[in-house]
């Protein structure tokens, strides 16, 4: 079965959707200030494209050769409850506006599939870890997901969450 980052038109794709992702947040008055301390990060969209692809199928290039890790990015976004619940619908919105401007195929199942992928790990992961960095294990796997949502990463779907 192919997977998601293969149907999307893989690397490609996704650093088109990064880049598309984050102009439309820097354009936005609430994802401003998060996205342009991005830019202090040079690689910022290389990355988020890395982590996009990994987590939907695609090669381990987000922890393998860039050297990122799912708690990296977790406490990125630990203790910042109130915000990202404002601001995560609005992140979906960014990327799903960006599908055509990417180049992500105009297939119903797909753009669905990655709506979802994305609705889940801003509304899921990123609010798991509300109170601090200090909360967030040294371990976590990296999430994938799959056609039928999350899969399984060293325990069960969805395991990213604390217990």
């Amino acid at each position: 079965m192919t997977t998601i980052y293969e149907a999307a038109g893989g690397m490609e794709v996704f650093e088109r959707l990064a880049e598309a992702t984050h102009q439309r947040c820097l354009a936005d008055e609430l994802l401003n200030h998060p996205f342009s301390h991005a830019d202090n990060q040079p690689d910022h969209t290389e990355r988020l494209a890395a982590y996009w692809a990994e987590a939907l199928g695609g090669p381990a290039t987000y922890t393998g050769a860039r050297g990122g890790s799912e708690s990296h990015v977790q406490r990125l976004h630990a203790g910042e409850g109130a915000y990202m619940e404002e601001a995560s619908p609005r992140f979906v919105q960014c990327v799903v506006d960006s599908f055509d401007e990417a180049g992500v195929p105009d297939d119903d199942r797909l753009r669905q599939a990655l709506t979802d992928y994305v609705t889940w790990s801003a509304l899921g992961p990123f609010l798991a870890w509300g109170r601090s960095a200090d909360d967030v294990p040294d371990d976590l796997p990296m999430p994938r997901w799959d056609w039928d949502g999350p899969a399984a990463v060293n325990g069960p779907r969805g395991a990213v969450t604390p217990g």
